[in-house]
């Protein structure tokens, strides 16, 4: 797992068989680096708990001391070689896999806060180097005390917001060190490194006692607001200078703070990782350490005076740079010269607040003529106002680079790093959020005994293309990947493991990747998922980067869900209807739900159908589009349901499905009028595309239910599709467009059903009204009568276009 921001996660509540485990709470929240710490997890269904699944090494569960269903007691011990900060864990029972939690580790040992300490009068005593673990209720203070002496330095740290789990336990905590007269020494509320948690220092100006206050910002707070300070004499840098440097290399590099710095060389890694984190190893240990990029970049350092564009910092020629500098004081201006030739495509990155800096960078690019060719401010994601742009060269030249704040501040810790890369080849891929707000829901891969478990993965490639296959090294006694194919044509596909009905209860924190099946292609595909880890309701304030996959043998599922075999293709512009049939366990009634884990390209279908409680089975229509590749794809589906102690899941095995080229096609309708109780025929050309043996039914479909359009049978000897068309005084006048045939073409052991004349249009007119009946001629009158009147000449009859022309020339009331 690699993760940018520490913090726990907000865990969903869920709701007998198999069951899905819910830790929501830890007590304490971390433990001390090299020693047992004896852990307390509460929450629901873990009567059957088995382990914790670390996704970083040196972490073991000694002894489990009780076991309920709402609670576990055991001891776990933590390596003298975990890092500090945090780490994430899982719940790991026999029956299902919790959510992700944050455990945090610490070179101190543990001290929890006692009551009463709301006044500073009543503070509780302290040393330093330890760790309070505590709670803040509404409108608390807590308060400790230490005893130090003149010069001593006091290192001071909280994690609040970070320790969330709810969001009614989200805490944005303030701190301060108080003399013995109650002033403020030095405090903190939020900080770019760790946002709403915060971290202070001060030197003791005398002998004797020092205080420690801890509150919540807004004076907000409840029995969920936990706290771990820690208080020690150890120095807890705001940022480091350079940011990043070369892969391999050593380097001196300055840790930073408000008031002063130090120097130290430090040896970089040969492997990228980008969530590496330096720590002082001449200071004492701090609760956690600053973030520092990796790359294969030289760096470039900022030489002052570089404040006007003529001064800038040279870059030596490269194909790639990496700029590095501080904007040392408000109204302060960067400056770098870079030589570029026409035609390099940069993508260029501003690492600022990413990795602990107060800076707000603006960086601008100008040409060798002093033009404005890219700007940006805040475009680097991550909830971060760092910069992220493109930059192509027009011309060959030295290039400015300009660097300042967006507000124009500046201190000793505005640090910066601007990364000016090619765009690098890469391959990554994740499976997407399945729900709203909860982005650890099904981020793991249960395995059923006897059953399956599926994920979708999703590609994202660049420059990258060919065949791929999946590598998953230590997996769970008795668990396979039952597919590890990764086309290169396609941009995702289902990741399906497969558990024994013997197999034994375990679990693995495993490292998926996508090895290249072309030997020549050295791109190795890395998983890199991001998460939300504190988030209360749509405001997300911590997120992490997954590569890692927890896996896990759980209990038999109650149920066990099978594609009913396709006897028939799917053919373009057609559709077809794909039944999942439920065998349930004795007993098992209740309601599954059954998600479409993935669908190739040009094949779509609604995500999610229901079995309903005490049914066997559902159908998934799928609906093909005319550009689908003709080919076998394998289809699978991932059940979920509420065994009466939550989810349990359960994925069939693949079913293949073939698409294929359409039997028979023809022209759209052509826009048909009517009359009302007329009946008239529909037409268009039919084209057999291929030879079919039998006769096929087609019928019009999307007319309403009072106009009647009577099936057809049709024959690979038909040429044309004549229509009846009826309606009556129910039906109405106006104009039905988006009419399509459907033809149903026996093959196989069923039909292949087609969509062909899309578009097709019926107008419905009202009915014209009968003219007159013809006047016969008037005799001619006797002698010495008078004449008869004439008769009144016959009405013209007017066609429906003339009709509508009168009315909308008629005068208006």
């Amino acid at each position: 797992m690699k993760f940018r921001l520490l913090a726990a996660l907000l865990i969903a509540p869920l709701a007998a068989w198999a069951a899905y485990p819910d830790m929501s709470a830890l007590r304490p929240h971390g433990g001390q680096i090299g020693a047992d710490v004896k852990l307390t997890i509460t929450g629901a269904r873990l009567d059957d708990f088995e382990d914790l699944m670390f996704y970083t090494p040196g972490f073991k569960v000694k002894s489990v001391e009780s076991r309920a269903a709402n609670k576990v007691e055991l001891t776990l011990s933590i390596d003298k070689s975990v890092r500090a900060g945090n780490h994430v864990m899982r719940v790991r029972t026999k029956s299902g896999v919790s959510h992700m939690r944050q455990f945090f580790a610490s070179p101190f040992p543990n001290v929890e806060e006692k009551e009463p300490n709301s006044e500073f009068a009543g503070a509780q005593p302290i040393a330093l180097n330890q760790t309070v673990e505590g709670v803040i209720l509404s409108e608390d203070v807590d308060y400790f005390k230490l005893t130090v002496k003149k010069g001593q330095r006091i290192g001071v740290q909280v994690d609040g917001l970070r320790l969330a789990a709810i969001p009614q336990g989200a805490m944005d905590p303030y701190v301060a060190i108080l003399d013995k007269d109650r002033f403020e020494k030095a405090a903190s509320d939020d900080t770019i490194l760790h946002r709403q948690d915060g971290y202070c220092s001060f030197t003791a100006e005398y002998d004797g006692e020092y205080y420690v206050m801890v509150r919540e910002s807004s004076y907000r707070g409840s029995a969920n607001s936990f706290y771990r300070l820690h208080v020690g004499d150890f120095r807890r840098p705001d940022a480091i200078y350079p940011a990043g440097g070369k892969l391999g290399t050593k380097l001196t590099v300055r840790f930073l703070e408000p008031r002063d710095s130090f120097a130290e060389e430090v040896s970089l890694p040969a492997e990228d990782d980008p969530e590496f984190v330096l720590y002082p190893k001449s200071q004492p240990p701090a609760p956690s350490g600053n973030l520092f990029r990796l790359s294969t970049v030289d760096n470039t350092l900022e030489a002052e005076p570089n404040n006007v564009a003529e001064q800038g910092t040279v870059a030596a020629e490269a194909a790639a740079y990496a700029l590095n500098g501080i904007i040392g004081q408000p109204g302060d201006v960067d400056f770098f010269r870079v030589p570029l030739k026409k035609g390099q495509v940069f993508e260029c990155r501003a690492l600022a607040q990413t990795l602990g800096s107060p800076l707000d960078p603006v960086v601008t690019v100008l040409s060798p003529k002093g033009n404005s060719l890219a700007s940006n401010d805040d475009g680097g994601g991550m909830r971060r106002l760092d910069s992220r742009f493109r930059l192509t060269a027009p011309a060959d030249g030295v290039y400015t680079v300009r660097v300042t704040d967006h507000l124009e501040r500046g201190g000793v810790n505005f640090v910066y790093r601007i990364e000016m890369v090619a765009s690098q080849p890469s391959l990554t891929f994740a499976s997407p959020d399945y729900t709203v707000n909860d982005t650890s829901y099904r981020q793991f891969l249960a395995v059923p005994k006897g059953g399956r478990m599926a994920l979708r993965e999703n590609f994202t490639r660049n420059g990258v293309g060919g065949d791929y296959r999946f590598e998953l090294q230590g997996l769970p006694a008795g668990v396979k990947l039952l597919d590890d194919a990764a086309p290169g044509s396609l941009p995702g596909v289902p990741l399906v493991l497969e558990a024994a009905a013997d197999a034994p209860h375990g679990g693995a924190v495993v490292t998926p990747r996508l090895l290249p099946l072309d030997p020549n292609n050295k791109i190795v595909g890395q998983m890199r998922r991001t998460y939300d880890i504190v988030r209360i309701g749509n405001v997300i304030y911590y997120q992490g980067i997954e590569d890692q996959l927890p896996v896990a043998v759980v209990d038999e599922a109650p149920y066990s869900l099978e594609i009913q075999k396709p006897e028939t293709p799917l053919v373009r512009n057609g559709i077809f209807n794909l039944k999942v049939v439920a065998q349930r366990k004795e007993g098992f009634k209740a309601p599954i739900r059954v998600f479409m884990v993935w669908t190739p390209p040009g094949v779509s279908s609604l995500g999610e159908q229901t079995i309903p409680a005490g049914a066997t089975e559902c159908v998934f229509q799928l609906s093909a589009k005319a550009d689908v590749e003709a080919k076998a794809w394998k289809f699978v589906v991932q059940g979920e349901a509420d065994a009466g102690k939550g989810r349990v899941y359960n994925a069939s095995p693949f079913a293949e499905l073939v698409t294929e080229a359409p039997y028979v096609a023809a022209n759209a309708i052509p826009l048909t009028a009517m009359e009302v109780g007329t009946p008239g025929l529909m037409v268009t050309n039919l084209e057999v595309l291929r030879p079919f043996e039998g006769e096929a039914v087609a019928q019009l479909v999307g007319a309403p239910d009072t106009i009647r359009i009577a099936p057809i049978k049709v024959t690979k000897d038909t040429k044309e599709l004549r229509f009846t068309v009826e309606t009556d005084g129910k039906s109405r006048v106006g104009k039905t467009g988006n009419m399509f045939v459907q033809v149903d073409i026996p093959t196989g052991k069923g039909l292949a059903t087609h969509r062909i004349a899309l578009g097709s249009t019926l107008r419905l007119d009202a009915p014209r009204k009968a003219a007159p009946a013809p006047v016969a001629k008037a005799a001619a009158p006797a002698a010495g009568k008078p004449a008869a009147p004439a008769a009144a000449p016959a009405p013209v009859v007017l066609s429906r276009l003339e009709q509508l022309r009168l009315k909308n020339e008629a005068p208006k009331n």
